[in-house]
Order: C-alpha cells, then sequence, then structure tokens
C-alpha cells in the first residue's frame, strides 16, 4: 500500500483545498480490486472512506477544521 499513489486528491494546492493535512487518508487504485481504502496505514471499507471525505467537507465548510472532530 504505501508504495501506491494516493488518488484521492484531498489536499489540492492549486484548488486551495487541505481536506487531509495530517495525510492520513488513502485511495489507491488496484488493479485487480479497483480502489482501495486506508486510514492510517489500514484498509478500511471504501464507502467509510467516501463518509470521512464528507465528513471532512462538511467541518471545512463550518470552519471546524477538516481533520478536527471537537
Amino acid at each position: 500500500m504505501n508504495n501506491k499513489k494516493d488518488i484521492g486528491n484531498l489536499n489540492n494546492k492549486k484548488l486551495g483545498v487541505e481536506l487531509d493535512p495530517d495525510n492520513k487518508l488513502k485511495l489507491v487504485e488496484d488493479k485487480d480490486k479497483g480502489q482501495q481504502a486506508y486510514y492510517k496505514g489500514q484498509k478500511i471499507k471504501y464507502m467509510d472512506y467516501i463518509q470521512e471525505v464528507g465528513d471532512r467537507v462538511y467541518r471545512n465548510k463550518s470552519g471546524k477544521g477538516a481533520d478536527n472532530r471537537s
């Protein structure tokens, strides 16, 4: 997993987006299994990844910080 390219694009400097400042989330393309999601290096369900990204977008828009649960 570590050597695969992150295709999630959660930190895009061109668009001014930083939803994963600590690089805890990763989405990679696996030619046999399709897209695989990871959190802190541990495999997670794809839908859990999507939910976390959605939560971060909401928190970021609310001014709470994308990676801040408080």
